[in-house]
């Protein structure tokens, strides 16, 4: 934060505090209530002082053959209060509409909500339900919004992380940029697993997640190293192609030479090795969590010795064996035979990705569970489809310490209205060079003609013309 001169101010408002607290008995409580009170409004009534000043210097300059309109108020729901100001909107010499202080301030059009009350809405909201963030904002003193104007706020931002994502995932494989990392570990892991949340009309859908770290740290509490996290509601490939450029906004890619995956193992979760650099060296791991419940799932008494036997097995990196077991002891009566037919064949389907000594991974599920579930399936609510990806995407950048992007003022020009104020610069461009050059003599006839006297009879003949016929059309 810059120093600002602020003395004038400051003598100001303690004469204001000062007749409040001499207003009454009212006690600390009451003067922190009502000075907060005071203080916003003052800064609602300075804020809209200020702006309108902008404004004043932006339209003493205005570019070549604009002119000023009208002057039009607007009001903006704030963290402060409601702020009201007017602003001149200009017509500029192609006949579109513009207002200078909008675009010096990057406000967008129609835009009823303050970019900063957006953040805070937009933070508030990926921790509790939408009407609980517009209740905060407003307890806090801000301006009062409905929760269906949060909603339109998280949908924003959610559709300004998707397209952020997609053009940073085009440029690190369409075009082979890789963005700027902050660490260059030769070394990292990544775990990945799904998590399903209940839909508006009864369903569920799958947000695909996954996290890639530069191993695990204590003592006390193992906590990731810098972490990177990435979820949404898409399919396989858009999803590991925008997750592993997320990875390489926090890792430089082209340094990654080893990467550990752990995965449950569904066949899409196994597609990480083919989005990472081909200098790099991808071990699979399925996760233990998974093959310990599966196990676990064909016994009715936890513990016992045919249970232990399969996992010893397990733990000598001997997949195919274990599986063999579980049929035997299902033909003994020792394992349920439904159940010990599916492990073993999710055993042999992942033997190659079942170790002895595996790295130290299987914390996706707690992953989901806290990041994901914790927000989406905690409380009776339903998704769409699109609000489960936007929910996935904000959240994850948030924990990712990745900053959450915001729509600006050229985003959010619809494709109708940027087309017609194109047309009103093509149309101008077009009057300013004048009429055409009116041609002199007989110009070129169309359709066009040419003689085949001269030619061959065949040649005439092939063109349907005769020897009468000296001139036709080619």
């Amino acid at each position: 934060m810059k120093n600002y001169d602020t003395a004038a101010a400051v003598a100001c408002l303690g004469g204001v505090f000062l007749d409040i607290l001499k207003g009454g008995d009212i006690g600390l409580s009451g003067f922190e209530r009502e000075a907060v009170l005071v203080g916003h409004m003052t800064i609602a009534a300075a804020a809209a002082l200020a702006l309108e000043s902008y404004d004043d210097e932006l339209c003493a300059s205005l570019p070549a053959g604009s002119r000023i309109h009208e002057r039009r108020p607007r009001t903006l729901a704030t963290t402060f209060g409601d702020l009201t100001f007017a602003r001149r909107v200009c017509v500029d010499r192609y006949g579109n509409t513009f207002a200078p202080l909008d675009d010096a301030i990057d406000l967008a059009r129609n835009a009823r909500v303050s970019p900063h009350a957006q953040e805070f809405l937009v933070d508030a909201a990926s921790e509790g339900s939408y009407a609980k963030a517009a209740h905060f904002m407003e307890a806090a003193g801000g301006s009062s919004v409905s929760a269906r104007t949060v909603m339109n706020v998280m949908r924003l931002a959610g559709e300004a992380c998707e397209e952020a994502d997609a053009a940073l995932a085009h440029d690190l494989y369409a075009n082979g940029v890789l963005p700027e990392a902050d660490a260059d570990d030769e070394e990292i892991c990544i775990e990945a697993d799904g998590c399903w949340i209940p839909l508006q009309d009864g369903g569920n859908v799958e947000v695909k997640a996954m996290v890639a770290y530069a191993g695990k740290a204590g003592p006390g509490r193992v906590e990731r190293v810098r972490p990177v996290r990435f979820g949404c509601v898409s399919g396989p490939r858009a999803f590991w192609a925008q997750g592993m450029a997320a990875t390489a906004t926090r890792f430089d890619m082209s340094k990654v030479r080893v990467c550990h995956a752990g995965f449950d193992g569904e066949a899409w979760c196994k597609q990480a090795a083919d989005y990472l650099p081909a200098a790099a060296s991808v071990d699979g791991n399925l996760d233990p969590f998974h093959v310990n419940r599966a196990i676990g799932s064909c016994f009715a008494e936890p513990g016992a010795d045919a249970e232990r036997q399969v996992m010893q097995c397990i733990w000598f990196g001997r997949a195919g064996d274990a599986a063999d077991l579980l049929e035997a002891l299902a033909d003994d009566g020792l394992a349920r035979p439904k159940n010990a037919a599916q492990v073993a064949a999710y055993l042999r389907n992942n033997a190659e990705f079942i170790r002895s000594c595996p790295p130290s991974l299987g914390t996706m599920e707690a992953e989901n569970e806290h990041l994901y579930a914790s927000r989406m399936k905690s409380v009776p609510c339903g998704w769409s489809r699109r609000g489960a990806s936007d929910m996935a995407r904000i959240r994850s950048r948030k924990y990712s310490g990745r900053e959450v992007p915001m729509p600006t003022r050229d985003s959010r020009i619809s494709p109708t209205r940027r087309r017609a104020r194109q047309k009103k610069v093509d149309d101008f461009l077009t009057r300013a060079a004048g009429r055409p050059v009116e041609c002199v003599g007989s110009g070129y006839e169309y359709p066009h003609r040419a003689s085949t006297a001269g030619m061959r009879a065949d040649i005439r003949y092939k063109a349907g013309l005769t020897a009468d016929h000296m001139v036709g059309e080619v």
